[in-house]
């Protein structure tokens, strides 16, 4: 014996379904809400970290030139030192 589906059933079960998958979606929707906001933190936060980094990397080449001109004038000094050395021995011999 077959039992016969009246369409009112389906019909309801489409209702049930249709109502399931809404609030679905709006869960869906609410959690992507949440994405998108997670997402613009992290965006403002990048910025934020790529202007720092633009300002490290400044910071950085000011340092590397005063590095490079103070071994300039350790040279420099190195060269007087060695100069003052050679006048004294010069000095001294007579």
């Amino acid at each position: 014996m077959l039992l016969k589906v009246e369409p009112i059933d389906n019909d309801n079960r489409i209702v049930e379904l249709l109502a399931d998958m809404l609030v679905e979606q709006k869960q869906t929707n609410t959690k992507l809400a949440s994405v998108d906001t997670r997402l613009e933190k992290v965006e403002i936060n990048l910025e934020k970290l790529e202007e720092q980094q633009a300002k490290t990397n400044i910071a950085i080449g000011e340092l590397r030139i005063s590095i490079m001109n103070f071994a300039d004038r350790l040279v420099r000094l190195d060269d007087h030192e060695k100069r003052i050395n050679k006048l004294e021995r010069t000095v001294q011999k007579r």
